[in-house]
């Protein structure tokens, strides 16, 4: 059975070989009807069927191939706001889009995109909070907004969690902080004098700790030794 099939296929490869420009001249003038078309599509459906994962691997195969070109073209459409990128934004297709809300959109954002443009150089800016422009090294930075920075600056955050923490009953202990609401760097002789003061302050407690570390660590070296 397996030998009549190798038998078939080598005979209809070989007719194939032979006879390929009469083979491709016959699906052109097919491809012109409509009958010919619906064998051509029954014929590519049957195929499909019956290898799906080879015809899987040459999809991911041509998208592969064209995944760059896909993405400087869309790159290319984004830069110059061509209508197909316009109408993507507007969620409708391109053909039902007028063209004066074409244009319209298109405007609209060309001047969101200068506004960001000038954002990046800006100095101050409106807390959200206590309504005051303060320069902008007195807001945190922050990823979800249009600016890099958070729409409420240091003080005014700063004042919420105490407020949160008095609600609570929880003690509040705020850091030295400068005009702008920025945490002020210690230098290294006041961190090594504030090291040693804590450590004078509470040497009972580090020596104790010290001790039940250490005594931890002989006992280690003991079971090891028996094992």
């Amino acid at each position: 059975m397996e030998e009549a099939k190798a038998i078939k296929a080598a005979k209809a490869k070989a007719y194939r070989e032979a006879n390929k420009e009469r083979i491709a001249t016959k699906k052109a003038a097919d491809a012109k009807t409509e009958h010919g078309r619906a064998l051509d599509k029954a014929r590519g459906e049957r195929y499909r069927a019956k290898h799906p994962e080879h015809v899987r691997k040459l999809q991911q195969k041509a998208r592969d191939k064209r995944a760059h070109i896909e993405k400087a073209n869309a790159k290319q459409k984004r830069v110059e706001l061509m209508n197909s990128y316009v109408a993507q934004l507007l969620r409708l297709p391109t053909a039902l889009v007028p063209p004066e809300i074409m244009e319209v959109e298109r405007t609209r954002v060309k001047i969101k995109r200068e506004i960001q443009e000038l954002d990046k150089y800006r100095t101050e800016k409106k807390c959200s909070t206590c309504k005051n422009y303060k320069p902008i090294i007195s807001f945190s930075r922050s990823r979800g907004t249009k600016d890099g920075h958070s729409y409420e600056c240091l003080m005014c955050r700063r004042e919420k969690k105490r407020r949160d923490s008095q609600e609570k009953g929880l003690e509040y202990k705020p850091r030295n902080f400068n005009e702008f609401g920025r945490n002020v760097r210690h230098t290294p002789e006041e961190l090594k004098a504030a090291k040693r003061a804590y450590y004078y302050t509470n040497i009972e407690t580090i020596r104790a700790k010290d001790r039940a570390r250490s005594k931890q660590r002989k006992q280690r070296k003991q079971n090891e030794t028996h094992q």
